[in-house]
């Protein structure tokens, strides 16, 4: 996001999303184009007595517009809707130009708050609730289009060549099809560039179709005496494909979940800024099994070597006899159906997960490491 607010400098970056129970129209998006999460809010003292509250922060452009000239302040209301947080230019928002879909909603960030004398405990943050203010100008519409996204997952270097592995993924909102391929770009942190042109790769090509959330496993090869030209070292190196894709069928629904480039459609849905997915629909989609045990009420899951038990009604879960303690609950839906919450589950099984945010569509996105 660049340099799109102050309050973002040197913060750090964990996973998290929050997700809307319903569309937003593009009627609201011209009025209201951001969006703010604030959460985990905790009240704390300095050595000097004075207090301050900390808590988590994710926002940013959801709409499909161009926002400009954005400037603004974030404030903290108590639940009587008196400000009791202290202005500070940490606090500040300016951007001269945030581009459609341009936001942090999929990740979390440190925010503290100053507070007045008269907040003095904990119970004082009780209902507690963040106030943006900005002004802004809406600049141009942009339209769903695919969103290819690269990330290497291991490197190997034989004699002949280097060999950049890669998960090549649709992290957009339209299906990306006839894909063409025109080589690589290699930099590393010197900025030393170097231009690999190909035009045919057996899998980056017209006969490929990403939807969104789905993904390829590939690789690609560099000639070690191209790469011994431009470089001395090759610890550093950046591999960017260069690729192009026409798009089409665009998502329109609000929650989009894909796991092992399988998109769940069974209970799945969001509470409490918790995704929530079946487990059996989940098992199928990884590989794994499940076992239930009726006077329990316990699931087992198994996939490779890992064993997770998780009792309904609790979030308690054990991996591999160990006790993790998860975000939400399992819980049964109408009764009937074990769901459980995503995130937690795909990061005990070692899987990878991409959270994105965009015009009012939210989309995660589940990869299971290689066997």
């Amino acid at each position: 996001m660049g340099k799109m607010v102050r309050l973002f400098t040197c913060l750090a970056f964990t996973f998290f999303i929050f997700f809307a129970s319903i569309p937003v129209s593009y009627a609201s998006f011209e009025k209201n184009p951001l969006q703010f999460e604030l959460t985990e809010l905790k009240f704390s003292t300095r050595e000097n007595g004075s207090h301050y509250a900390h808590g988590y922060l994710s926002w940013g452009n959801v709409s499909p517009y161009e926002i400009l000239d954005l400037s603004g302040k974030l404030e903290l209301h108590n639940k009587n809707g008196k400000k009791i947080s202290i202005d500070s230019e940490l606090l500040e928002i300016q951007s001269q130009v945030m581009y459609p879909g341009n936001n942090l909603l999929g990740g979390k960030n440190s925010i503290y708050f100053d507070l007045v004398p008269s907040v003095t405990k904990a119970s004082d943050l009780t209902g507690a609730y963040l106030k943006p203010t900005y002004t802004f100008t809406l600049g141009s519409k942009a339209e769903l289009s695919p969103g290819i996204y690269t990330e290497t997952t291991s490197i190997e270097v034989t004699d002949t060549h280097y060999i950049e592995n890669m998960i090549v993924m649709n992290r957009g909102e339209a299906t990306a099809v006839n894909l063409t391929y025109s080589g690589l770009e290699i930099l590393n942190y010197e900025e030393t560039r170097l231009l690999y042109p190909e035009n045919t790769h057996p899998v980056i090509n017209a006969s490929l179709r990403l939807e969104p959330g789905h993904f390829v496993r590939t690789s690609f090869k560099i000639p070690l005496d191209l790469l011994k030209s431009k470089f001395t070292n090759f610890d550093d190196l950046i591999v960017r494909i260069q690729t192009d894709s026409q798009s089409t069928a665009p998502y329109a629904e609000a929650l989009n979940v894909t796991v092992n480039n399988q998109k769940l459609v069974n209970q799945t849905f969001t509470e409490n800024d918790v995704t929530y997915v079946s487990l059996r629909e989940l098992a199928k989609a990884l590989g794994a099994t499940i076992q239930w045990d009726d006077p329990t009420q316990t699931a087992t899951l198994k996939q490779g070597d890992s064993t997770i038990t998780l009792p309904v009604g609790s979030n308690r879960f054990l991996l591999n006899g160990s006790q993790v303690t998860a975000s939400a609950k399992a819980k049964l839906y109408n009764n009937t159906i074990l769901v459980v919450p995503l995130r937690d589950i795909s990061e005990m099984l070692n899987c990878s997960i991409y959270f994105d945010h965009i015009w009012g569509l939210k989309s995660v996105t589940v990869i299971p490491p290689l066997p």
